[in-house]
């Protein structure tokens, strides 16, 4: 005879009541819903709404407000640069701050960046596109003219 008493002995001493709150769920299978591949690739997002906010801007400006705002825009971050490059000779180079080759190292960076920056604000601007404009008919008429001359020419060379 053994100590032990088994669980199914227990409920029937009365001891374990049996729990009968366990929901048993019932057998399904799962349906997958697949797509054909077809509507995977075809899939359309539109969003027709008016924008709740429009603006409309009207730029009225001359030559001298644009000037105004590159100076304005370019000249303390090219004096930055400059500084920046006075500096660095300074400090690895051994060039005494106060000296002249300092101040001409911060005169050329200066003026060497502030050049390249309004060479290119220059070439983009309404003016420097409308040159280039301008530079690009002239120079279809000028290749015009050398092909016409050169064409007249091997006329006269088959005479």
């Amino acid at each position: 005879m053994t100590d032990k008493v088994t669980y199914e002995e227990q409920i029937n001493m009365g001891l374990i009541r049996q729990r009968n709150n366990i929901v048993v769920p019932k057998q399904t299978t799962a349906v997958v819903r697949r797509m054909p591949p077809a509507e995977l690739n075809n899939v359309n997002h539109t969003i027709d709404v008016a924008p709740s906010a429009t603006h409309h801007v009207e730029m009225r400006t001359s030559a001298v407000d644009r000037s105004k705002g590159f100076l304005i825009a370019t000249v303390p971050l090219f004096a930055g640069l400059a500084l920046g490059m006075v500096l660095i000779s300074v400090f690895f180079f051994d060039v005494p701050f106060l000296s002249l080759p300092a101040l001409c190292i911060f005169w050329l960076t200066f003026v060497v960046s502030w050049l390249l920056a309004y060479g290119y604000t220059l070439a983009v601007s309404a003016e420097g596109i409308a040159h280039y404009e301008a530079r690009q008919k002239w120079d279809v008429i000028r290749r015009e003219q050398a092909e016409r001359w050169n064409y007249y020419k091997q006329l006269d060379g088959n005479k």
